[in-house]
């Protein structure tokens, strides 16, 4: 919404409020509609969706404030709130938006890339030679890990460590480290990075840190093709970025 109100657009939000029973919503979910036509993000389900719409075509038409209510069934329904936005004006919330730093080449840096995108984030790819990944929208190449040091990584900074080589991997970790970034993840079997945190222990790194570190990577899927490798870890940093744990729903 913000990049089109820059491009000169009309845009309309609707934003969940309130909650009544149990319907598929939660409050502050949000919903984004172009005077285009485009519509981005989702009230909980189609149905709110599509009422969503409605009334944001008819904010933007006529541009009205509504306060809305959309019934789920009997004993469930959800509240809204529809603003038009025109050129120039600020849309509440946060301005941060995540970004996935894939570090290494190959097949699976190349789903996380693609996975990524799809899922709203910033995509920058590191690598030390050329890199592969699809489109990101920031290419980076290093001629070391020291190097790793000039990313400005931040507590919206999600980094996946997917190159297969050894040492660079393990040095880039103990750097990365040193960042605020909440999600540490780095590719390789238990064989081969079970001694890592025992090591980085040692060398006086708190639990707290070492909190963030996760190898291997992402939730136990049985994953085996890169694709899936790839979502297994974009899943795990979902729930992280979401606070949660990765376990079914009840």
């Amino acid at each position: 919404m913000r990049e089109a109100l820059e491009r000169g657009e009309r845009a309309a939000l609707v934003t969940v409020t309130g909650l009544e029973g149990s319907p598929p919503s939660s409050e502050g979910m949000a919903l984004g509609v172009l005077e285009t036509g485009a519509r981005f993000g989702s009230l909980g389900c189609d149905g709110f969706d599509e009422s969503g719409e409605h009334d944001a075509t008819r904010a933007l038409r006529e541009g009205v404030r509504l306060e809305r209510t959309y019934d789920w069934d009997e004993t469930a329904r959800i509240r809204v709130e529809v603003r038009a936005f025109a050129p120039g004006e600020t849309v509440p919330g946060s301005t941060a938006r995540p970004e996935l730093i894939v570090i290494g080449s190959g097949p699976v840096a190349r789903a996380l890339a693609r996975i990524g995108k799809v899922l709203g984030f910033t995509i920058r790819a590191v690598s030390i030679g050329p890199s592969d990944a699809p489109d990101p929208d920031e290419r980076i190449v290093v001629r070391s890990a020291t190097e790793l040091t000039r990313l400005r990584l931040d507590t919206e900074s999600y980094v996946v460590i997917a190159g297969h080589d050894r040492e660079f991997s393990q040095a880039a970790l103990r750097i990365l480290l040193l960042s605020e970034a909440p999600y540490l993840g780095m590719m390789g079997s238990r064989r081969h990075t079970g001694g890592l945190l025992d090591e980085l222990r040692a060398a006086g790194v708190s639990e707290r840190s070492l909190a963030r570190v996760h190898t291997p990577v992402g939730l136990d899927l049985g994953a085996q093709t890169p694709e899936e490798i790839a979502l297994a870890a974009m899943a795990h940093i979902v729930a992280v970025r979401r606070g949660r744990n990765g376990s079914p729903l009840a």
